[in-house]
């Protein structure tokens, strides 16, 4: 079953009219006007996450930063900086807040995974693909802060972590997912051949589901944590897939103007289409609110 949503939203004058169409079928306007609040701006923002506690992390690749805001959207530190040294990025691509006490940023450009502590410390990183300064040398986290930096050959452009502190990465260039573990390293779990064609996204849900979008098939892609691929999320084709998040067990699937939400329990999916100047780049659930990112702006409203 699909339910739609249409958010009309002028930005400046702050109209915003709601309707819903359950099966297809008209109904009046919801409740009041929608109303997005303008709480920062970027140069070329990349990703948006938010942790248990409500704070706010922008990737902004224009800048290569991280900015950390509070649920207003008041900036509380910013972490990163043009460069290859430890704590520096070359297009970050991704961010993932974790539990809120530890943060896992794509550094693309530079080839590898970087690890903050909850107050933006460099801890250490992680080399995705062959490291640059020895062919063959294996997958590990190292807190070279001196000398040569850890690099890799890999794009990473999406990270997440799950409960078994299990890090996914997907990786651009490679057009595959890796998987790494204290005890086990870096490996390929996805990829090679035409399995996945243009990865773009990738969010962990229940039951310890991986999903990837992948917008050479226009499909979101269902994976086991051991890289089993299970099924596709049952949705139309999704032309423009940007991101993916859950939220309370519920599948957000981020394309150029609309976010889809997908409820396995009950296979119905929720559109929401938004007219904004820019197309979505990713979306973030936190208590009540809706925060969408495009890239020059992140703006909030009360929850769909």
């Amino acid at each position: 079953m699909i339910v739609r949503s249409l958010l009309l939203f002028v930005l400046g004058g702050g109209l915003g009219l709601t309707g819903v169409v359950p099966g297809g079928q008209a109904q009046a306007p919801e409740g009041t006007a929608a109303a997005w609040t303008t709480l920062a701006r970027y140069e070329d923002a990349q990703a948006l996450a938010a942790d248990p506690r409500g704070r706010l992390y922008v990737a902004d690749a224009g800048r290569d930063v991280v900015e950390i805001l509070d649920a207003e959207g008041t900036p509380q530190d910013m972490i990163g900086g043009s460069g290859t040294r430890a704590g520096e990025f070359d297009v970050p691509s991704d961010v993932d807040p974790t539990n809120g006490q530890l943060l896992l940023v794509a550094d693309t450009y530079n080839g590898r995974l970087q690890r903050f502590s909850e107050e933006g410390q460099y801890l250490e990183s992680l080399a995705v693909g062959r490291p640059d300064r020895r062919a063959g040398e294996g997958w590990r986290f190292e807190n070279r802060r001196e000398g040569d930096p850890v690099r890799g050959d890999g794009r990473p452009i999406a990270v997440a972590r799950d409960d078994d502190q299990s890090i996914f990465i997907l990786d651009e260039r490679g057009r595959q997912l890796l998987k790494w573990t204290d005890l086990g390293g870096a490996e390929r779990i996805v990829g090679g051949g035409a399995r996945l064609r243009d990865p773009v996204a990738l969010a962990i849900g229940d039951a310890r589901q991986l999903y990837v979008a992948d917008a050479g098939q226009e499909a979101v892609l269902v994976y086991d944590r051991f890289g089993t691929f299970r099924r596709r999320v049952p949705v139309p084709p999704l032309p423009n897939v940007q991101a993916l998040v859950v939220h309370r067990g519920r599948l957000h699937i981020v394309s150029a103007d609309t976010v889809r939400i997908w409820d396995r329990s009950n296979a119905q999916m929720t559109e929401h289409s938004v007219d904004l100047p820019k197309p979505f780049v990713d979306v973030a659930r936190s208590d009540g609110d809706v925060y969408v990112l495009t890239e020059s702006r992140l703006l909030r409203k009360d929850g769909w």
